[in-house]
């Protein structure tokens, strides 16, 4: 039996190859089945299908491609719906954990704070200036035991001392008689985020001048280690015309009184005669830093006199000044 299979697979081999045609083919198998008769449970081979007969697969391709497609369509919508539209501002169905949401009072929190320093040079100074006295611009005070008198303060300088920020203001009297002298208010301050707080406060740090007003001050760093305002004022009383140097040093405790240095003096005027008045100006020189500076007079005559630092401040060497004021 199995011969006669063998012999039907290369008769249609042989078909296949175009060795025979259908006819012959036909043929040939009808004269190998002829041989014996076909047993009731034996199964005669059908003849294998070539290429050519094959059944075409392209439908079932075409509706499996249209299948996938649709699974992915609905799978497209399903995510969408999950997430929400992206950039349409509308909430989806996807909530974000709590501890990764951050809140309004979380980024506060974090923000880097902000740093009056960074400022610029003129915002400083007005800041300054509002945390010293309430105001920006100008302000005026009433100094303790004076009743009536109002002293006006204006901004002044801000400069970083070793101990920290210090804000100087130029203050005069208004409406002030020939007897009041002009101010100088000094307040330590401390930065706090973007502005200022005053640590200490000295209103009245140097007191000098006439009328309320004082002729001119700086901060000078030739005299000692810490900060110096040399603040100069003057006057005319009795008949005798001066100008003095106040020297206050700034330390970390407070403003502290170095010396008052005689300018300038003219007494003419105090003396019916006049060729027994005495007229001096005076020029500092010879500033050695914490120890001594001289002060040279021209005028009715020419000499000197040696400041020399002793404990807190700077005094005469000797003790007494040449010059007999008024």
């Amino acid at each position: 039996m199995s011969s006669r299979y063998d012999e039907l697979e290369r008769l249609q081999r042989l078909r296949e190859s175009g060795a025979l045609n259908d006819e012959e083919f036909q043929a040939e198998k009808r004269r190998i089945l002829g041989h014996g008769a076909v047993g009731p449970d034996e199964r005669v081979p059908e003849p294998v299908e070539g290429p050519e007969h094959a059944p075409s697969r392209l439908p079932l391709y075409l509706i499996l491609g249209g299948a996938a497609l649709l699974v992915a369509v609905a799978a497209g919508l399903w995510l969408g719906n999950l997430v929400g539209p992206g950039g349409s501002g509308e909430e989806g169905n996807f909530v974000l954990p709590q501890e990764n949401v951050a809140s309004d009072e979380n980024l506060i929190a974090t923000a880097p704070a902000p740093d009056v320093s960074t400022l610029p040079a003129g915002e400083q100074l007005a800041r300054a200036f509002e945390a010293a006295f309430g105001s920006r611009g100008s302000a005026a005070l009433q100094p303790e035991g004076r009743q009536g008198e109002e002293v006006r303060y204006a901004p002044g300088r801000l400069f970083k001392a070793p101990f920290g920020p210090v804000l100087i203001s130029q203050g005069e009297v208004v409406d002030a008689p020939h007897v009041s002298a002009g101010r100088i208010a000094v307040h330590y301050l401390r930065p706090a985020g973007d502005r200022f707080e005053v640590a200490k406060a000295f209103p009245e740090a140097v007191v000098i001048g006439s009328f309320g007003k004082l002729s001119r001050w700086s901060v000078d760093p030739r005299f000692s280690d810490w900060p110096v305002i040399a603040a100069e004022g003057g006057g005319t009383w009795q008949g005798c015309t001066l100008s003095s140097l106040k020297l206050v040093e700034l330390r970390p405790t407070g403003p502290v009184e170095l010396a008052t240095v005689l300018l300038s003096y003219n007494d003419v005027g105090a003396n019916e005669d006049a060729t027994v008045g005495q007229d001096f100006h005076g020029k500092i020189i010879n500033i050695v830093r914490n120890q001594s500076f001289d002060v040279v007079y021209s005028g009715s005559r020419a000499f000197s006199e040696h400041y020399v630092r002793s404990g807190s401040g700077y005094a005469v060497a000797g003790g007494k000044s040449q010059i007999e004021t008024c």
